[in-house]
């Protein structure tokens, strides 16, 4: 194989990913990415939209408890052979009815909506917390991405730096060529890794802008310089504290709450076919008929009848009447009603279980969360100290280099090292702040006052 050209990579290394697609640089805040999320984010709005809907749904409910109104306007043409007679009927008939009785469908129909619709408030709830927590990892990971774009930038300015020692050193006779070669290798991945590196900070830049829903073309910049441990999670809180945090906060236990109960219910709705139902209503009737026979018409067009009568009769009625219905039925000699009865209690038996299930897993997921979150802190304590014993090393290679005692080859490696552990302390300072963001919200307790809040 004829070797690589250093060249060719030095060429695609000056490629700037982060202006292929971005049209512009927008500096951006934790605290103005979570405000932008919450007026901005699509799922928020798709879960509002869907709260909104079971409102109405809850008012179509309450409506059943209103009387019905009905209207009726009848015109009726009749004829008469012997005698001849022609008869209009005009009848106005107003009603009003009010189901007094229907088993306690009304009632029972209204709790459930009310039960669902409380549930569906929990679940908007829930969707504003994962959106939150969402964006705190995204806006967390960006920043993330920022310093360590940092740190390559430093190690191609370190790998220029060595090379041109390098070159210097060969110049005065101390040096080899090796030592040039192996320095231009580390500058040329190093460059290659820059260049990776720029690419995965815009792509987490696209992330952010998607979870807050803003036009991907933007590039996104956080606005903070630097990494830094925040304290969003008191040092004081203990493993009780936070569970009993959970069982009052924590909207998804709730909203298996209210679904639980809005299937108890349900069995009630069921079973309400198998009363017997109970209506009044109050109708007033108009009524105006006028006859006309051979006679009338050959005589006067005015000789017509207008004596009270009925039917093809002449008259004017004007009647009231109050009517109270009871009825009893039973389709099927009331299995299908039996039957869905059975089927409902298992389903409010399922959602029982359902709700212990979730309340087993929130349990498990904050006790797993606050270990995290020891821990995590616990790894920042001794990435720095790697961190520093990584920096004199790199100190003394090159210190050992310069007076002829040391190789190349150890500053190279101490260099490496020196980034590696960077990289180390730099995510462990973004895990720590997740996790304790990731307890916040499996406590329940998930707000953008308590994301931004640092010591």
């Amino acid at each position: 194989m004829s070797p690589i050209r250093l060249g060719a990579l030095i060429q695609i290394a000056r490629m700037r990913p982060l202006e292929l697609d971005a049209s512009q640089d927008v500096p951006i805040s934790l605290a103005e990415a979570l405000n932008y999320a919450n007026q901005n984010s699509l799922d928020i709005r798709i879960a509002r939209e869907s709260y909104k809907y079971q409102q109405a749904q809850l008012l179509g409910q309450l409506a059943d408890f209103i009387p019905s109104f009905a209207l009726g306007y009848t015109v009726t043409k009749s004829h008469v052979l012997d005698p001849e007679t022609h008869s209009i009927s005009h009848v106005f008939a107003p009603r009003l009815i009010y189901p007094l009785f229907v088993g306690g469908n009304n009632v029972y129909g209204a709790l459930v909506q009310m039960y669902r619709t409380r549930g569906w408030k929990y679940s908007n709830q829930t969707t504003l917390n994962d959106t939150l927590l969402n964006v705190y990892k995204a806006y967390t990971n960006l920043a993330l991405n920022h310093a360590l774009l940092k740190i390559r930038i430093k190690a191609v300015e370190v790998d220029e730096a060595q090379l041109q020692v390098n070159n210097e050193l060969f110049q005065n006779g101390t040096g080899t060529r090796y030592d040039i070669v192996q320095s231009r290798s580390q500058l040329a991945s190093d460059k290659q890794n820059l260049l990776a590196q720029q690419i995965a900070t815009r792509q987490a830049a696209q992330s952010l802008g998607y979870v807050i829903n803003m036009p991907l073309s933007i590039n996104l910049v956080p606005s903070e310089e630097s990494l830094t441990e925040t304290n969003i999670i008191d040092d004081s809180l203990t493993i009780n504290e936070a569970l009993r945090k959970t069982l009052e906060n924590r909207p998804e236990l709730r909203q298996y709450e209210m679904f639980r109960y809005a299937a108890d219910r349900n069995v009630q709705l069921a079973a309400s076919s198998l009363y017997p139902q109970l209506t009044i209503s109050q109708t007033n009737n108009q009524a105006i008929t006028a006859t006309h026979t051979a006679s009338s018409r050959s005589s006067s067009s005015s000789n017509s009848n207008s004596t009270a009568g009925a039917g093809i009769f002449g008259g004017a009625f004007d009647t009231n009447q109050s009517n109270v219905s009871l009825s009893w039925s039973l389709a099927n000699m009331g299995m299908a009603s039996v039957t869905n009865i059975i089927a409902n209690r298992a389903l409010a038996k399922q959602a029982l279980l359902q709700a212990d299930q979730e309340l087993q897993l929130v349990r498990e997921t904050v006790r797993s969360d606050f270990i995290n979150v020891k821990a995590a802190r616990q790894k920042i304590d001794t990435a720095a100290v790697a961190v520093d014993a990584a920096a004199e090393a790199l100190r003394l290679a090159m210190l050992r280099l310069r007076v002829g005692n040391g190789t190349n080859l150890e500053v190279i490696q101490a260099e490496n090292t020196y980034i590696a552990d960077l990289y180390v302390q730099a995510q462990a300072i973004v895990e720590s702040n997740q996790a304790q963001a990731q307890l916040l919200h499996d406590m329940g307790v998930i707000k953008p006052a308590n994301l931004i809040a640092q010591e």
